[in-house]
């Protein structure tokens, strides 16, 4: 299997010769053409470089790219990874602690449900109780009042069908 060039082992003389053996392709002339085709082939041969390893070459612009350029571009880039794995673990944590809230309000909203239903099955009774205990006052104030009566000194009835004469 061919191997994919590393940017660190090219040498900017080869990637000189390359260019100029790909200006000759596209020279109008077929016979040097032709030549700098077959030298491509054998530098690629010997290098052990496929096709598309050398298209990425082209692609990334490999030798046009300064060294300095690049690590500032790594350096970049590595500052947003940890950006972004920095957010990441914050949503985590912002995750987590939604989902812990959410369990308490589902705890007490559960709570609160059998506390409503609890309310709701002693209302009855509750109005129960008070005819119950507005009935006992009524019959004891009754009673009360016929012991007072019974117990106190009776006067001499007066006759009142003498007024309607």
């Amino acid at each position: 299997m061919a191997r994919a060039p590393d940017p660190k082992d090219i040498d900017p003389r080869e990637i000189k010769i390359l260019s100029d053996i790909l200006a000759l392709v596209l020279d109008e002339q077929p016979g040097h053409a032709a030549t700098a085709l077959e030298r491509i082939r054998q530098m690629a041969r010997r290098d052990g470089v496929t096709g598309g390893a050398l298209k990425n070459l082209f692609i990334t612009r490999i030798g046009t790219i300064a060294q300095r350029d690049t690590a500032t571009r790594e350096r970049g880039l590595r500052e947003r990874v940890q950006d972004l794995e920095h957010r990441l673990s914050q949503s985590e944590t912002d995750t987590r602690a939604a989902q812990l809230r959410l369990g308490r309000c589902q705890m007490d909203m559960g709570l609160l449900q059998v506390e409503v239903a609890t309310f709701r099955m002693q209302k009855p009774w509750r109005y129960i109780a008070l005819a119950f205990a507005a009935g006992a006052g009524l019959l004891v104030g009754i009673a009360g009042t016929q012991l007072y009566h019974s117990l106190s000194a009776t006067r001499v009835p007066i006759d009142r069908a003498a007024y309607l004469r």
